[in-house]
């Protein structure tokens, strides 16, 4: 294929297209989040909240598989443009309602549901898209950029989802949340397209198609190992950062600002890594990737054990592998897997998070009850690295 086909990055408006509506996307998710559960926290109990807040996984988990399923069969540009007008037209609607009958769970509820239907059918689909933009060897360079622009999007996002709640209400950030669907949807329909066609499954059925996934995962040691590798990262980090983290915190009697800071290290930490990652082109991207995260398993250790002031270290450690890995791994695995199957692989590695996250969040909580947070943190971490160590070792064979 000609090269005119494929722009240096630096001069490719399509790929600077995509980068910055992932930025977007972000910085309104982060906003939306924000408006989310301060309004939540307004009209319902704090268990009320919390069903708010993690509802839309529900519908989420159960429709994901058919997500990718369906990315892999339809035009995956095509059905994220779908998923954002969908997305204008609830957050419109759910404006309309706010307005004539007011703030109500029933109101959140709804939308939350709603937001997790639509995020499976768009999460697949934009897995899709990379691989169709660039040449191979540019991957590493899209996905860290991609990461850099979502990390400094999560920045600009939070304070602002704080900023229009606090001084419009919810109606405010549903009418922003808004705007940058347009702005996507908009980018995605007329400057982000596709230089490679994409290849569609042929089975007779949306199942079919699904148990076509299936069976290649099973076939295809080098992607099954990604994905399990993929999947367990999620399960065994999360938890670490989102509880373990917390509890060190609280028992140590640092203060919640302390927390803050230690969560701002990592997200600096982590664009660092992202940058490193666009000039950094090792031999091979999944074992390097992978072994980048036996580090970060170490920093995980290390929030539990660690003084004060170490913590930073241990979270700059996980920030800057995780800018790094991620970058070489989502590179290595949109290289790796099979086009026909990438919707389905990639909604399998999202399922994880949707279904399995919430087990996770709790299993470790009650480690911690039993072993303490030190015991707990060095296990898990352990746990994490072996994982690591094992799927570096068999990504290759």
């Amino acid at each position: 294929m000609s090269t005119d086909v494929f722009p240096p990055l630096r001069r490719d408006r399509r790929v600077h297209g995509w980068i910055a509506s992932v930025a977007v996307s972000q910085a309104g998710d982060m906003a939306w989040y924000v408006g989310l559960a301060w309004s939540a926290a307004q009209v319902t109990t704090p268990a009320g909240a919390g069903l708010v807040m993690g509802i839309g996984a529900l519908p989420k988990a159960l429709i994901l598989l058919y997500g990718g399923a369906l990315a892999d069969r339809f035009d995956g540009r095509r059905t994220m443009i779908l998923a954002n007008l969908a997305r204008i037209v609830v957050l419109t609607v759910a404006a309309v309602a706010l307005a004539i009958w007011g703030l109500s769970l029933a109101l959140l509820l709804a939308v939350a549901v709603v937001f997790g239907v639509v995020d499976a059918l768009y999460t697949p689909a934009s897995g899709t898209l990379p691989r169709r933009m660039v040449r191979s060897d540019d991957l590493v360079k899209l996905s860290a950029g991609t990461q850099l622009a979502q990390r400094l999007a999560v920045f600009a996002g939070a304070p602002l989802g704080g900023l229009l709640v606090a001084h419009g209400g919810l109606g405010a950030v549903m009418v922003v949340d808004a705007a940058s669907f347009v702005v996507i949807a908009v980018a995605l329909a007329f400057l982000v397209k596709p230089r490679l066609p994409q290849p569609v499954s042929t089975g007779r059925s949306i199942r079919a198609d699904l148990r076509d996934g299936f069976a290649y995962l099973k076939r295809d040691t080098r992607a099954r190992t990604l994905v399990i590798a993929f999947s367990g990262l999620n399960l065994c980090v999360g938890p670490i950062l989102a509880v373990g983290l917390v509890q060190r915190t609280h028992e140590a009697g640092w203060g919640s600002a302390w927390f803050g800071w230690f969560e701002a290290c990592s997200g600096l930490a982590a664009a660092a890594g992202a940058v490193v990652a666009m000039r950094w082109k090792p031999a091979d991207l999944a074992r390097s990737g992978l072994l980048a995260l036996v580090v970060q398993a170490a920093g995980c250790a290390l929030i539990g054990v660690a003084p004060k002031y170490a913590v930073f270290v241990a979270m700059a450690m996980i920030g800057c592998t995780a800018g790094i890995a991620s970058a070489q791994l989502s590179a290595a695995f949109q290289q790796s897997v099979d086009p026909s199957y990438l919707g389905r692989s990639f909604s399998i590695v999202n399922l994880s998070d949707e279904a399995l996250m919430p087990l996770a969040m709790t299993g470790f909580g009650a480690l911690i009850s039993l072993s303490g947070i030190a015991v707990a943190c060095v296990l898990v971490a352990a746990g994490f690295a072996a994982l690591m160590v094992w799927s570096a070792i068999r990504v290759n064979r």
